[in-house]
């Protein structure tokens, strides 16, 4: 018992886990680790200086057993005379209407609930009962997926609020202590099935493994983990610096410049994937590292796609990665007086018999002579054979060859709208009008054409 306390005492303060005056809520199972966690946390909560609450959250899964849970984690606070708190959530349903594995839907569920709850309660620090067991387990998980250093690091020891002071222990450790102290708990029958990955893991695979290789495994596997991220640490910082010199996130687009990064060089995935999961909180996939990298090599304008609906598109400047804008509608008419949304932008007519008005978080506006048009206007995305005559210009110069004149990104190209009256291109909004609506000494009727960006 003391061996065990100590094991997790010292990995408490290695790690500095909890800090004195600390306000901690406990995910409460009802199973073995969790209420082993509550009960070292009680014995030494003078030690820490710590107030302690605990959150279940009932998955609705095994029915009268999920119920049972549910009352045991209650009365267990009210005999230790513990704020509880307590939630439901039908984990079947949520995840078939996601499309996520059962243990993927609860585990989301349970943090997002936890993490809100800590909010509104203002807890300073969630503790989970991951174990040593549960890390082994994860890294194993992580690296016959192929999740590279980042998962076979195995579980870490602080997210966020979130901390994990048990991880050193082994569930045979975490066991022997509850039988010795005669200290009740639950057990969710599921964990004996073979049905999910993980289980089958813990049942069948990791048995075998102690059996053939070490029997103490998951002491093996902890050690390795750390080992493993502290190297992920370093190269983080590393990749972090990479990622202030080589990475630049605007208007929804993360450019990745080339500086830095040569054909001969590897280009670190850790840059990639900590700046994805930073400007767009998604996954990247090793197999995105490998289209990236190839990209870098391809022509401008190329553009790929890459998992969790992100785009990446080469550019002259590097490479733009961002979520494809979805546009209902590419065709819209558009009366004088009138604006109309259009994705993140919105284009306006209004009558003007003065020079030049602009407005507010207007981007671009010009005017033109309306002497000899229609009132209703066309709003479009070009196409290939537009043409019209820039302003300053004679003759008529392909819509495609201004845009890249202009050196609009490419990635921006198709997202150009044409303001068109009687089928003749009036404005590339945003850029420049044509030749032909430039007022004169003589206009008698003009129009502000304008565009600025939504409100956010």
């Amino acid at each position: 018992m003391k061996k065990l306390e100590q094991k997790i005492l010292s990995f408490v303060k290695r790690e500095n886990l909890i800090s004195r005056g600390d306000k901690i809520l406990i995910a409460l199972s009802g199973g073995p680790d969790s209420v082993f966690a509550l009960r070292f946390l009680l014995k030494y909560k003078n030690k820490f200086k710590i107030d302690i609450s605990c959150f279940h959250l009932n998955h609705m899964l095994r029915g009268k057993e999920s119920d049972e849970d549910e009352k045991f984690c209650r009365a267990l606070c009210k005999e230790l005379d513990l704020k509880f708190y307590s939630g439901k959530a039908d984990i079947k349903n949520i995840a078939g209407r996601f499309k996520m594995s059962l243990e993927e839907a609860a585990r989301t569920i349970r943090y997002k609930k936890l993490e809100s709850l800590a909010k509104l309660g203002r807890f300073d620090k969630i503790v989970t009962a991951h174990n040593a067991g549960d890390n082994g387990e994860t890294m194993l998980l992580n690296l016959f997926t192929g999740c590279g250093l980042h998962g076979i690091s195995g579980i870490p020891a602080v997210r966020g609020k979130i901390i994990r002071p048990l991880l050193p222990a082994t569930k045979p450790e975490i066991m022997d202590y509850l039988k010795i102290c005669k200290i009740p708990y639950r057990i969710d029958s599921t964990n004996f099935l073979d049905d999910y990955k993980r289980n089958y893991l813990r049942n069948k695979i990791i048995p075998q493994l102690k059996k053939e290789f070490n029997p103490r495994l998951e002491d093996a596997l902890f050690r390795s983990s750390r080992i493993f991220q502290e190297s992920k640490n370093l190269i983080d910082r590393y990749s972090d610096r990479l990622m202030d010199e080589n990475a630049v996130f605007r208007n929804g687009k993360l450019l990745i410049k080339p500086g830095g990064i040569s054909d001969s060089e590897e280009m670190p995935g850790n840059l990639l994937r900590n700046a994805i999961a930073k400007y767009f909180s998604l996954e990247f996939t090793y197999d995105d590292y490998i289209s990236i990298k190839d990209l870098f090599k391809k022509q401008v304008g190329k553009r790929i796609s890459l998992s969790s609906n992100l785009t990446a598109q080469k550019e002259r400047n590097g490479i733009e990665i961002f979520v494809p804008r979805k546009v209902e509608n590419s065709y819209y008419e558009i009366k004088i007086g009138e604006k109309i949304k259009v994705g993140d932008k919105i284009i306006g007519i209004n009558e003007t018999n003065t020079g030049l008005r602009t407005s507010k978080n207007v981007e671009k506006s010009e005017i033109i002579e309306a002497d000899n048009i229609d009132d209703i206007f066309i709003l479009r995305k070009w196409k290939n054979g537009d043409k019209f005559i820039p302003l300053g210009m004679k003759g008529f110069k392909k819509i495609s060859d201004f845009l890249t004149d202009q050196k609009v990104p490419s990635s921006e190209k198709n997202e150009r709208f044409l303001l068109l009256n009687r089928n003749n291109v009036v404005w590339i909004c945003g850029l420049r009008i044509d030749e032909r609506y430039k007022t004169t000494e003589n206009t008698k009727r003009k129009l502000q054409l304008w565009i600025k960006k939504t409100a956010k």
